[in-house]
């Protein structure tokens, strides 16, 4: 996952990252000490080989997982598998904090597991989603503690997040990597550009496609045409700083790329299904 630092890697690429473990301890975690902060704009699509699991200990933002665009709100966890394209950032001003842990699963006999990536990401929203977030925190502490015997402990309440997350996920994904690497320098750009003006003939140009051929591939890799993804992202992104409740929506309008408060009303309405007002009213509701 991506903190805030420098990176060599060139922008619009699927990178991926290796994991290196240490010496018979199957877990890598990161930062240790305290929360890192997720980067407002992320540069890189990436994956690895080893499941990932965060925990969110504040801020909100969106993930990006294969076809998937998710906002994020803390207290929230995420599970990440293994060659799993993916991608995150915060919401503008409001850096999001995360813990990550690596999991060599061969290690811990989990190679095998079943791995559900309908739901990469749950929050307390969801009973469920609320049991795996409380389980990841438990595992992040347990390995933050350096404890006797603080690996087996851990590997207990991982295999737990995995079988809850099961339940919940409730299937496999159909989409293939390979069909969201071809469009990654498009993804990219948008996860990082979605407040900017820029066209669809710009995006094929990116991924060295007539605009045609990236209509389709987009269509295949994640059921829509590339503009109406940007408005997907944009979405959801209000959605995440809309659930924080620090800003106006004249603002969240504004930070995500609309021109005007109806545009921005008409679409979050078309693809939400309801008004940024009432999103904002459903959650004063619930608090």
């Amino acid at each position: 996952m991506q903190f805030q630092s420098t990176s060599f890697f060139h922008p619009l690429q699927v990178i991926f990252e290796p994991i290196v473990f240490p010496p018979d301890f199957p877990f890598v975690l990161w930062p240790r000490d305290h929360p890192g902060e997720m980067r407002e704009k992320a540069t890189y699509l990436h994956y690895h080989h080893e499941l990932e699991v965060g925990w969110c200990v504040g801020g909100t933002g969106v993930f990006f997982v294969e076809d998937k665009v998710i906002p994020y709100r803390a207290p929230c966890a995420s599970v990440i598998y293994g060659g799993q394209i993916h991608i995150a950032q915060s919401s503008p001003n409001e850096h999001s904090e995360w813990f990550f842990v690596n999991v060599d699963e061969r290690a811990l006999g989990l190679k095998d597991f079943p791995s559900h990536t309908a739901a990469p990401i749950v929050s307390e929203e969801d009973p469920c989603g609320r049991e795996i977030t409380l389980l990841t925190s438990m595992l992040i502490d347990e390995l933050r503690s350096g404890t006797q015997n603080n690996g087996r402990c851990a590997a207990g309440l991982l295999q737990a997040v995995l079988c809850k997350h099961s339940r919940l996920s409730g299937g496999l994904s159909d989409t293939s990597s390979w069909r969201i690497a071809e469009i990654a320098p498009a993804v990219s750009y948008i996860a990082s550009h979605y407040a900017e003006p820029f066209n669809a003939e710009f995006l094929a140009r990116l991924c060295g496609f007539s605009e045609a051929t990236l209509r389709r591939k987009f269509r295949q890799a994640v059921g829509c045409a590339p503009l109406e993804y940007l408005h997907r992202v944009r979405v959801e992104a209000a959605s995440a700083m809309l659930r924080a409740g620090n800003k106006t929506v004249l603002e969240i309008s504004e930070q995500v790329g609309y021109s005007s408060p109806s545009s921005f009303n008409r679409e979050f309405r078309r693809l939400a299904g309801t008004s940024p007002r009432e999103v904002r009213r459903s959650l004063c509701l619930k608090e």
